[in-house]
C-alpha cells in the first residue's frame, strides 16, 4: 500500500502495530542527543502519543541515524518526522517560497529547472538526449537533479562511458519535499518519476546521486510502498565494482590525506556503501581520515535541521557548526563529502566561519583519478 503520510512508514509492511517495545534505544544510540534509557523512553512515549518532547523536536537533525539503531526493525525517523510536521502546523507558519523553489517540477520556475534554462545550448542537447529512454541495458545510469546541473561532465565522462545515461528535467527522487514535510508533493513526484522510470529495461538502477540512491532504493519501497523493478545501486557502489575486477584502472593519481564526511543518509545505504566509498579513496590516493562521527554514527551537515522550529534557517548554523568543527579536529584542511547538500552546506558554513577548509565532491575528485577532466571543468 502506497504510504499518505509520514506515520504511515513507522512501522514497516510485515510489522505489527505493537511492535514497538518503547525500549528507547534509537535515542540512547542517537549521535546528536546520546539520552539515557530512562529519558528515552519518556521522549519516545511521547512521540507516540503525540505529546510535546522536551528535547527530540528540538535536537533531531532528521539523519536516518535511528532507523538502523531500532532492534525491533522500525523507522523512528517517520514518527519524528510526523511529530514535527505537525508541530509546525500548529505554528501556523507554511513551508518557505525558498523551500518550494527547491523542489523539482513544484513550479515552473524552480531552482533546478532555471539552471537548466541558463545552460549553454550543447548541454540543454544532453538533457534532451537524456530525456528518452536508452536501450535495453544491464545497467544504467540515472542522472538526479543535481547532476544534470553539468551534463556534459557527465555525457563525456571516460569512467561512466559505458553506462547509458537517463534523466529527464522533470524526474526526481523527492528528497528535498520529503524531508522539509511536504509529503503530499514528495508522493506526487514518486508518482510522476515512477512513470518515467517504469519504461527503462534494466537490470540495476546506478544513481550518480547519493540521495537518488537512497530514496529510489530505501525510501520509496520501505517507507512510501513504491518499487521500482530494479536493483539500484550507488556511482560509487559501481565504480567500487570495476575497479575491484581490474576494469577500471587508476590514471590520476594523489598522494594526500583527507578527511572524510558521511553523509547523514549514508547509513540507510549501508555497509556496502562506506566500504566503496573508502575503497575508492584509498585506490587513488586518498588516506581516509574518520571524523569522531563516521558511518552509521555521522552527524548532518545541518540540511535537514532546516525543518525545526517553524522553518528556522538558523537550525541549519548550528547544526553545521558542530560539523565544521569535527572537521577541524582531525586537524585536515581538506574534506570529502559523498552528497551533494552536504557539499554546498559545508562549504557554506566554513566560508561562513572564515574556516580554513578545502570542501571536496568525493565523486569528481574519483571521476578524475580514473581519467576524467579536472572537477570544475565542463
Amino acid at each position: 500500500m502506497v504510504a499518505k503520510t509520514y506515520i504511515d512508514a513507522f512501522i514497516p509492511e510485515g510489522k505489527s502495530d505493537s511492535a514497538c517495545v518503547t525500549c528507547g534505544i534509537c535515542l540512547q544510540k542517537c549521535p546528536v542527543m546520546k539520552m539515557e534509557k530512562k529519558e528515552s523512553q519518556e521522549e519516545f512515549h511521547r512521540l507516540l502519543t503525540g505529546e510535546n518532547t522536551k528535547r527530540v523536536l528540538n535536537e533531531c537533525t532528521f539523519c536516518y541515524g535511528c532507523n538502523s539503531f531500532c532492534p525491533q526493525g522500525l523507522r523512528p525517523y517517520n514518527l519524528i518526522m510526523q511529530r514535527m510536521v505537525e508541530k509546525n502546523a500548529a505554528g501556523g507558519r507554511p513551508i518557505p517560497d525558498a523551500m518550494s523553489y527547491m523542489m523539482t517540477g513544484k513550479n515552473e520556475s524552480g531552482y533546478f529547472f532555471d539552471i537548466y534554462k541558463s545552460l549553454p545550448a550543447a548541454d540543454r542537447e544532453i538533457l534532451e538526449k537524456w530525456s528518452r529512454v536508452p536501450a535495453k541495458s544491464g545497467d544504467v545510469l540515472f542522472v538526479g537533479c543535481v547532476g544534470r546541473t553539468f551534463p556534459g561532465r557527465l555525457e563525456h565522462s571516460k569512467a561512466l562511458a559505458s553506462l547509458p545515461k537517463y534523466g529527464p528535467i522533470e524526474s526526481c527522487c523527492g528528497e528535498i519535499p520529503h524531508r522539509f514535510g511536504d509529503y503530499a508533493y514528495f508522493s506526487e513526484t514518486v508518482e510522476r518519476t515512477h512513470k518515467l522510470l517504469e519504461p527503462l529495461e534494466a537490470k540495476r538502477l546506478v544513481c550518480y546521486c547519493g540521495s537518488c540512491s537512497n530514496y529510489l532504493g530505501n525510501i520509496w519501497p520501505k517507507d512510501h510502498g513504491v518499487r521500482l523493478p530494479f536493483e539500484i545501486i550507488s556511482v560509487y557502489e559501481w565504480l567500487w565494482e570495476k575497479y575491484q575486477a581490474g576494469a577500471l584502472p587508476v590514471v590520476n593519481k594523489f598522494s594526500k590525506q583527507i578527511a572524510i564526511s558521511d553523509a547523514c543518509y549514508a547509513s540507510e545505504l549501508g555497509d556496502n556503501f562506506f566500504t566503496a566509498v573508502r575503497g575508492l579513496h584509498e585506490a587513488v590516493g586518498m588516506e581516509p581520515v574518520e571524523l569522531p562521527h563516521n558511518r552509521h554514527y555521522a552527524l548532518s551537515c545541518g540540511f535537514a535541521a532546516g525543518l525545526r522550529n517553524n522553518y528556522d534557517q538558523q537550525q541549519v548554523k548550528i547544526e553545521a557548526k558542530k560539523k565544521i568543527d569535527e572537521i577541524a579536529a582531525t586537524g585536515m584542511k581538506e574534506v570529502s563529502v559523498n552528497c551533494p547538500g552536504c557539499w554546498a552546506g559545508i562549504g557554506g558554513a566554513a566560508k561562513a566561519a572564515g574556516a580554513d577548509l578545502k570542501v571536496k565532491f568525493a565523486i569528481s575528485e574519483i571521476l578524475w583519478a580514473f581519467g576524467d577532466d579536472p572537477p570544475g571543468t565542463k
